[in-house]
């Protein structure tokens, strides 16, 4: 019998035709001409090479190609909509469950409900629920992931009013390690439904989410304005005592970084130093106006595009500011105020960024996000009044300074937070963590570790889903 590595090939390659013939998704090899385009994601920093390619059609999919890779003790990842930050969603010399195709959204409009796929992005959801003046909080922009920012948490542009994400699942379906499809939900497998709200790809693989729709748009109060960078302390300052008493329909973000080169923007203001402060009104729209015209009047603006504008468009120019392809390296840290300490680091941090893409977010969170105990889910950042994050941005090119040195950056100022009282982060901006070696369970989960760690252990005793913010079972 032949033996060796020419046989270990060939067998291996028997297994891929067998695992292909049992699917009703294909298998990409680093031979087929689609594998570059099944391995890239949104960050262009991320270059992983695994050795297959799943696209799942379904769960008995995922189930059949997690059990290929854990017989075969190969590493495997879950890709859903694309949008990782991190490097999770692809392995090296692994298995990628792509659940991309994955992609069916089904909305009830007198129910209020949506069931998701994993591999819908947030505009494929708002598309069908805005046409009904409905929407469930997602991600910032239109081509984040419905799965990944979910399951870490889902921060996005109603969170004051509606609350996170997580704070709208009604339930999921997930396949577990053990190849078993599971329900859970309020009142079946507690302990995974838990689990899942804020605890990232740890216990299973989500392949439904059903989701509560609130009354939002599908036109809202938009603000967006520009301020210029000499006036960045007082508008700064401005700004915290303007979210100080907002209205909870009102969420904005204040960035100090640039006027991006994006239509209608004039060229002459394109690349400018600045402050942004976006964000909308999900309520009345004259009311949300009404709310939103302090923000537009801290000092004379450099540009103002504030209008009504539709809930989509706004998911959308996120995309825009922060196009598939470049490299990132986001960070966050959680702040109970913005003291005078935390807003000259705002200022000077952003100043010294190798970048001219780089910046630095202020998100206000409070109002609803902050209505559901830290330990009521798996997200344990409740209490927190905003979210900070040093946001790497840069292209190739010795303009943009090189990877290590954009990377220092993004490191330097999330050190330089946590010294002035910044605590956890967010499991969605933590970075280039598979790259780097770091582990942030410890600040992501904080207080809710301990019990995510046993139920980990109930589901995952193996630690077979650790393409993640991992964390070990029983956090051994």
């Amino acid at each position: 019998m032949e033996s060796g590595p020419a046989a270990d090939s060939a067998r291996f390659e028997d297994a891929i035709d067998s695992l292909a013939d049992g699917l009703r998704g294909a298998v990409i090899t680093p031979d087929d001409g689609a594998y570059d385009d099944a391995r890239a994601v949104w960050n262009g920093f991320v270059d992983a090479h695994p050795a297959l390619v799943v696209r799942c059609q379904g769960a008995a999919d995922v189930a059949k190609a997690m059990r290929f890779a854990r017989e075969r003790d190969l590493p495997f990842s879950i890709r859903g909509g694309g949008h990782h930050q991190s490097g999770s969603a692809v392995v090296e010399d692994g298995v990628v469950l792509d659940l991309s195709e994955m992609n069916g959204v089904r909305v009830d409009p007198e129910e209020q409900v949506a069931r998701v796929e994993p591999g819908c992005r947030a505009r494929d959801v708002l598309l069908e629920a805005q046409h009904y003046g409905l929407a469930t909080p997602t991600g910032s922009a239109g081509d984040v992931g419905i799965a990944g920012s979910t399951l870490g948490g889902g921060i996005g542009w109603m969170r004051r009013e509606h609350g996170l994400g997580i704070d709208a699942l009604r339930s999921v379906d997930l396949v577990t390690p053990d190849g078993e499809l599971r329900r859970a939900s309020p009142d079946r497998n507690e302990d995974l439904f838990w689990a899942i709200r804020g605890g990232g790809g740890n216990v299973g693989v989500v392949t439904a989410f059903e989701f509560d729709l609130y009354e939002v748009g599908p036109v809202v109060a938009g603000l967006g304005v520009f301020y210029p960078t000499e006036d960045a302390e007082s508008v700064l300052e401005r700004y915290h005592d303007l979210t100080r008493d907002a209205p909870r329909e009102v969420t904005t973000l204040a960035l100090r970084s640039h006027v991006p080169h994006l239509p209608p923007i004039p060229d002459e203001l394109a690349g400018t130093d600045a402050v942004a402060i976006m964000g909308c009104s999900v309520g009345d729209i004259d009311r949300g106006r009404e709310a939103l015209q302090p923000f537009r009047e801290i000092d004379g603006p450099l540009l103002d595009m504030s209008e009504p504008m539709p809930y989509l468009q706004l998911h959308e120019l996120g995309s825009l500011l922060f196009p598939e392809g470049r490299n990132y390296c986001h960070r966050s840290a959680f702040v109970d105020d913005l003291d005078e300490d935390i807003l000259e680091f705002v200022l000077e941090h952003a100043a010294d960024a190798p970048s001219p893409l780089s910046g630095i977010g202020i998100w206000h969170l409070g109002g609803a996000v902050g209505d559901v105990e830290s330990d009521e889910t798996a997200f344990p950042h409740r209490g927190a009044e905003y979210m900070l994050t040093v946001e790497a941005n840069w292209e190739d090119g010795d303009e943009y300074g090189g990877d290590d040195v954009n990377l220092a950056w993004a490191r330097a100022g999330d050190d330089a937070l946590r010294a002035l009282g910044g605590v956890g982060a967010y499991g969605g901006f933590t970075g280039v963590s598979e790259q780097t070696g770091e582990s942030h369970h410890e600040r992501v989960y904080g207080e809710n570790l301990e019990r995510l760690a046993e139920i980990k252990a109930a589901y995952d005793a193996e630690n077979a889903l650790d393409r993640n913010v991992n964390v070990a079972p029983d956090d051994e």
